[in-house]
């Protein structure tokens, strides 16, 4: 009586999460009841045997179909969980400063040259990618934590003001809490820490050594106005921030300034080269040449 391997209680399915080797487990089952119905049936003829075989096929078919109903909804809660719903990205070109309104209604102000991922929509964890520089705004929930990936730092807050500096040719990756709290990571996970208002947290590159200083938010996201603040910076990095805002190419000709560090404000939508001229009678000896887009110091 083939009923006997019908499956019962399909009404009561536990749709609850399962495990990969629950998973396995449970094809490895159907598989093997298979075989056995055909052992039981071998010796028949192929005219009573082709509709029983059909029968088994469709019963597992039935049976994996109901199998993989969790596992689905698990993977779709885990990739919402992990922010990985279709992925979205707003970009910026150096001479350029954009505003990117995330799906939770938080903002994220992108400075120029920066890239920023993000999902369609967020599931319990909102996490974003950012590849440059972008000053953070985001809306309160403590059940929903929201976190900035960059290649060296994550930043993970509930519902603040923020500053991420992670430039690829940068020689530090940086945050800076405005308002609220944050707590930031290196990426390997080691050497966390929580910042209060003001604190900058600055992980050097080269040398992988983690500083925590006070700083003046207002001075590191003035960027946001058009401004230039350039705040200790050695002159390659200041010329970095030089380059991006204005779209140009700075090229250093000399390692004479390699031990040179600046400060210096640009407030009063100071020109190209009000600029260079400035820095340059900061810098004693230093000149520059402006060849179309293309700015050479000696």
């Amino acid at each position: 009586n083939m009923t006997a391997y019908k499956f019962k209680g399909l009404e009561n399915i536990d749709t609850s999460e399962v495990t990969t080797s629950e998973v396995e487990a449970s094809y490895l089952a159907v598989q093997s009841k298979i075989r056995e119905i055909e052992n039981a049936y071998g010796q028949k003829t192929a005219a009573v045997k082709r509709p029983v075989f059909r029968r088994v096929i469709a019963w597992a078919a039935a049976a994996a179909a109901l199998i993989m109903i969790p596992v689905g909804i698990h993977l779709y809660d885990s990739r919402k969980d992990a922010g990985m719903t279709a992925g979205l990205e707003r970009s910026t070109v150096n001479g350029e400063i954009t505003e990117v309104v995330l799906p939770d209604g938080s903002k994220a102000t992108l400075n120029a040259g920066s890239v920023l991922k993000y999902p369609e929509s967020f599931g319990r964890k909102r996490i974003v990618e950012l590849e440059g520089e972008a000053l953070f705004e985001v809306t309160s929930s403590k059940s929903h934590p929201f976190t900035v990936r960059t290649q060296d730092i994550s930043v993970t807050a509930h519902g603040t003001t923020f500053n991420v500096n992670a430039y690829p040719d940068g020689h530090s990756a940086s945050t800076t809490l405005c308002s609220g709290a944050v707590s930031v990571e290196r990426t390997s996970g080691r050497q966390k820490a929580e910042l209060k208002p003001g604190d900058t947290y600055t992980l050097g590159r080269s040398s992988g050594a983690v500083v925590v200083t006070q700083t003046s938010p207002e001075d590191l996201t003035a960027w946001k106005n058009g401004h230039l603040c350039i705040i200790s910076q050695p002159v390659a990095e200041a010329f970095r921030m030089v380059a991006r805002k204005f779209d140009v190419s700075i090229h250093l000709t000399t390692d004479a300034y390699d031990k040179a560090v600046l400060t210096a404000k640009f407030i009063n939508g100071e020109s190209l080269e009000e600029v260079l001229t400035a820095v340059c009678h900061l810098v004693p000896g230093m000149v520059y040449t402006i060849e179309g887009k293309d700015i050479y110091i000696r």
